[in-house]
């Protein structure tokens, strides 16, 4: 009987710390490039462009793929479905462009998770050469948060969102 009053306790324990941790959630990476504003513009500001340097794009050869609307203007959409895990399905909308500047939109995750986030991309000139930022803000519901913890979240956007900078580097220093 003891060992199930332990493992009760264990279990509020987590759920008492899941509340405490929050649920809401951001991840930022950054990367110089050495190439000019326009260079780097042009390989972030549409859909098509994007998808040259996305690090889940190449994970599924047969991703099925849609852009609906004008490609690079707000409300334009980008759906994705995939039978691959980490690619999954989903749409995201372009809800902002700031030419030369920032791209927002808004991501609705559809599988393997369900879920939604905002995601930006921001340049910025940076002695002579360009700076990118790509972020994402988003919201883990409750008790699943506890990951937050662990950093599981940072660990696989920091892989991913790093390779996705280091291709769009490569693509824009051509």
């Amino acid at each position: 009987m003891i060992v199930v009053y332990i493992l009760v306790g264990i279990i509020v324990l987590l759920l008492l710390v899941a509340a405490a941790v929050g649920t809401q959630w951001k991840f930022e990476k950054s990367i110089l490039i050495q190439a000019s504003m326009d260079k780097v513009w042009s390989h972030i500001h549409t859909f098509k462009a994007s998808n040259e340097w996305s690090p889940w794009i190449g994970l599924d050869p047969n991703i099925r793929q849609q852009i609906t609307g004008e490609d690079g203007t707000p409300g334009a959409t980008y759906s994705w479905e995939s039978d691959e895990k980490n690619v999954g399905a989903g749409r995201q909308t372009l809800r902002s462009i700031t030419e030369h500047s920032e791209v927002t939109s808004e991501i609705n995750f559809l599988r393997p998770i369900k879920g939604k986030a905002d995601g930006y991309i921001r340049i910025a000139p940076e002695g002579g050469c360009t700076r990118a930022v790509w972020g994402i803000s988003s919201a883990t519901p409750y008790p699943m948060n506890i990951v937050k913890l662990f950093g599981v979240i940072e660990k696989n956007l920091d892989r991913d969102f790093g390779k996705g900078l280091n291709k769009l580097k490569e693509l824009s220093e051509r």
